[in-house]
């Protein structure tokens, strides 16, 4: 992975790291608000085996032995019984036939060390690549060869009031590095982009697994970019998009934007990719500060914390109604299609 200098930026989303790093420690407090406590509850039923597509993937933070463990529950009942694998993640995915597991392993007292492990269908780790810093995200490409992950420089986060982030995408069928976002070339409006304070992370897919989505911060403002991984390139499509997620019928992009001021809250909104157009969607009247996952083509789900516990929630697209609880006690949310 290329080496490059620090990036810094200002506070861009304070909460959703600290909430990362309390899944991780427990113990990390934001600014705004703590990691929902664990509530003990009774186990859930453990399936026999993985559940027939589509199914939900996603990482366990109920107060009992599957504490971190990559979990996979029907579509249909998300909330029930689920099948419990051997993988333990800070940050998971799933597309295609491959997976990403973005692991953090405490190697002696105050040292960690970080990995990325693809895997298959199987659960079985195929290829493990180390990370520089604590894992913030990932994502696949629909068919699942291409993968993406943004990590922090060591010792930054989100909850220092400062970050620097590092994005990288790379070949899952051959575990290796295909590049690193800052190394590439980038135009807003036909004419080269550059500065030195350059962060990215936020990476979503298209089908065809070339063509990708993602946030591009710098001097104090936060750009949706359309990249060309083939190309090594990327443009600004506009101002002001944070953490895309393409949605499944490839029409719109749902991310999140800052809503009174450097210290708001976050509001969720979709672009219109043929027309431009940014609707909010003001059905969440909370500050979500996570990357969004399409259940379907009218549906997200994402995870916010509520002094009720640690949730994923719901939220139609079509219509404006508040969200409802999908999942509890769970994180990382990806739908397997």
């Amino acid at each position: 992975m290329p080496d490059v200098s620090r990036r810094w930026i200002g506070v861009g989303a304070c909460v959703v790291t600290a909430l990362l790093i309390a899944v991780v420690t427990a113990t990390v407090v934001t600014s705004r608000r703590r990691l929902a406590p664990a509530v003990p509850a009774a186990a859930k039923p453990h399936l026999p085996r993985p559940p027939e597509r589509p199914f939900l993937m996603f990482i366990s933070l109920a107060s009992e032995d599957t504490f971190k463990r990559v979990v996979l529950a029907p579509l249909d009942a998300p909330d029930g019984a689920r099948y419990v694998t051997a993988l333990n993640c800070e940050r998971v995915y799933y597309a295609g036939s491959r997976g990403l597991c973005l692991e953090t392993r405490p190697e002696r007292p105050g040292v960690a060390a970080h990995f990325a492990h693809v895997f298959d269908e199987h659960f079985t780790r195929l290829h493990t690549l180390p990370l520089t810093g604590p894992p913030s995200r990932t994502r696949l490409s629909p068919d699942g060869r291409r993968a993406a992950f943004t990590v922090f420089d060591e010792g930054h986060s989100y909850a220092d009031g400062v970050f620097s982030t590092r994005t990288t995408i790379i070949d899952t069928i051959g575990g290796s590095v295909i590049g690193d976002l800052e190394s590439w070339k980038v135009t807003r409006d036909g004419k080269p982009f550059a500065n030195r304070d350059f962060n990215f992370w936020g990476v979503t897919f298209a089908p065809d697994g070339n063509t990708f989505f993602a946030t591009l911060r710098t001097q104090g403002s936060a750009y949706l970019i359309e990249g060309d991984v083939d190309g090594r390139a990327a443009r600004v499509l506009m101002q002001g998009a944070e953490w895309p997620s393409l949605s499944p019928d490839r029409t719109g992009i749902a991310f999140k934007k800052r809503v009174g001021g450097s210290h708001g809250w976050w509001q969720l909104s979709l672009f219109d990719l043929s027309t431009r157009a940014v609707r909010t969607l003001s059905g969440d009247t909370g500050s979500v500060d996570d990357q969004v996952e399409w259940l379907d083509t009218a549906k997200l789900i994402y995870f916010r914390p509520t002094s009720d516990g640690n949730i994923i929630w719901q939220l139609r697209t079509d219509v404006d109604e508040p969200p409802h609880s999908f999942v509890q006690a769970e994180f990382s949310p990806a739908v397997v299609r």
